[in-house]
Order: C-alpha cells, then structure tokens, then sequence
C-alpha cells in the first residue's frame, strides 16, 4: 500500500502547474457529481405521503415522523411532505391512527398555483371545495371542536322554478373528550356556514355529532322570538347538574366509583303555561249578597173604621 501511494506521489510531482490544476478540478467535478447522482437516487426513493397540506396540518405530521425517526423531506414550500417509498404505506395507516391530518382539505390557498388552462367546470369544483375546507378550518378554530367536516349541496339554477333546487349543507364535528356545544355554539356554526354560501338559509344547515346526534333543530325563524335569558339558561343548567348528581348518587353504589360515565342534556320549553286571571271593576258595583231585616212591638193595633165603637 505503501508503494503505491509512493509512485502516486511521484507522478504528482512530475506534473506541471497547469497539469495540477486540471487535475484538482477534474477530481472535485467527479466527486460532486458523484454526490448529485446519489442524492438524485436517494430523492427518487422518496414519495409523497401527504399533499396540499394546510401549515396547521404539516406541523403534526412532521412532529410525528420526527418522534418515529423516520427521515422526511418538505418541498412546495411545506405543503408536501415525502417519506421513504418502502415504508409509504406503512407510515399513511400509522398517521391515519393517530388521527393525522386533522382536516386532510385545504382552502383558498388551492388558487395559489392556479392553472391557467383549467376548464371552467374544474375551478367551480376547486372553489367548491375551498370553500369547504375554509368552513372546516373555522368550526375547527371552536375550543370544543377536534374536528369537522363540511359537505355543500350548492344551489342549481334553472329557467324553469320546479327544477331549481336551494342550497343544503351538513356539519360533522368530532367534540373533544368531554366537551359540549352550547345552543349559541351550534347557532354560530349554522350561520356561519350559511353566510359563506350564497342562497344558503340556516334551515338548511344541519350539525351533527360523530354518533349521529342531531344537534341543529332547523325551524323557520321567527324575528319577534327573543334570545333564552341568562336566568333560563342557569336555570336548565342547575336542572342538569341537580339530575346529573342523582343519577351519580344511583349508579355510584352499584358500580362504583369511576366506573361509569353520565352526563345530561336538557331541552326545557319555557315559551308557553297556564295563567288564569280574576278581574275586578273598581268602578261598577255588583251585589254579591243582601239581608232583609224587620222589626215590631208584637202588640197588634186598633182595627176597624175610624169614628165608630170598635
């Protein structure tokens, strides 16, 4: 080994200047394309696992990979992320486990690289599904909300009135564990989707729950109907705790503590009852009882015509 390095270092002596410098630059020309052609090979080995990732998204997924010790690489400015090719399938069933990526939909940002030849039936379907993903970003921002998805039936237009159908959309939310929507909570999200949508009435805004709980009552709205108070609304909360730690202080000594879950939910209808009135007139009298009294001496008076003996 010690020869050959020996004659290498003789026959760089025996080269010019000239002959050095090519030779410099010819052996680091070969390394780095050496290294390109490697790092080229490695990034083929690399493939999409998620696309058009929202940044609320991508920082989930990369925080997971990163725990895992899986190697990754970002690119369309974060919103694409690539792992490697053999465990791509591997990663997709482990991410959708662990309930990654919270929404999987994007919004607006869809037109950011907007393709100047797409049809027009294609950008209605984009802004369709923008709108979307922007409406499931909003009823996300919600502190009860883990997540939610929103399907629009859009309005279709028609010459002709029977054949024109009205807009409809459905709100699915997954509530985090042990958290509950208020009544204003579910009004907001129905007015917020229907106000994002054009010809959309809050009648036809449905929310529901991951167990297929109704949670939105679609009614006509009535503008002279007021908002509950604050005292109904203690009021029906008081009544749910009061049944709640009933059914608590029942279940508590046959299963035992901690080993059952209740909760309760009340729809009190406040708006109507029974009244009955009495009405009395101040100004007009009516007799309710009267008494007839007489009184007299018992001895009977003179009788017969006056001026005769009787």
């Amino acid at each position: 080994m010690s020869a050959y390095l020996e004659q290498i270092k003789q026959l760089w002596l025996r080269l010019t200047l000239r002959q050095r410098i090519v030779v410099g630059v010819t052996a680091v020309a070969l390394l780095v394309g050496i290294l390109f052609a490697s790092r080229q090979h490695r990034e083929q080995n690399f493939k999409p696992l998620f696309q058009n990732m929202a940044g609320e998204d991508a920082g989930p997924v990369v925080n997971r990979l990163r725990e895992m010790g899986v190697e990754f690489r970002l690119a369309d400015n974060g919103t694409t992320i690539k792992v490697p090719a053999d465990r791509l399938d591997e990663l997709r069933i482990q991410m959708a486990t662990a309930g990654l990526p919270k929404t999987g939909r994007i919004g607006f940002e869809l037109f950011d690289n907007a393709n100047f030849g797409a049809s027009e039936f294609s950008e209605q379907v984009n802004f369709h599904r923008a709108i979307e993903g922007e409406l499931e970003r909003s009823v996300m921002s919600l502190n009860e909300v883990e997540q939610a998805r929103v399907h629009i039936t859009f309005a279709k237009n028609s010459i002709f009135l029977e054949r024109r159908e009205a807009a409809k959309a459905s709100v699915l939310v997954k509530l985090k564990p042990g958290a509950k929507l208020s009544p204003q909570n579910i009004q907001a999200v129905t007015h917020l989707t229907a106000s994002a949508v054009e010809g959309l009435s809050p009648d036809q805004v449905s929310v529901l729950d991951m167990r297929g709980n109704l949670l939105s009552r679609p009614k006509k709205e009535d503008p002279n109907a007021a908002e509950p108070s604050e005292a109904i609304l203690a009021y029906r909360a008081n009544l749910e705790k009061d049944l709640l730690r009933k059914i608590q202080d029942t279940l508590e000594p046959l299963l035992g503590p901690d080993r059952f879950r209740a909760a309760v939910s009340l729809d009190c209808d406040l708006a109507s009852g029974d009244q009955s009135e009495e009405t009395y007139d101040p100004t007009r009298s009516v007799m309710v009882t009267a008494q007839r009294s007489e009184d007299g001496s018992g001895i009977p008076g003179p009788s017969g015509i006056p001026g005769t003996p009787s």
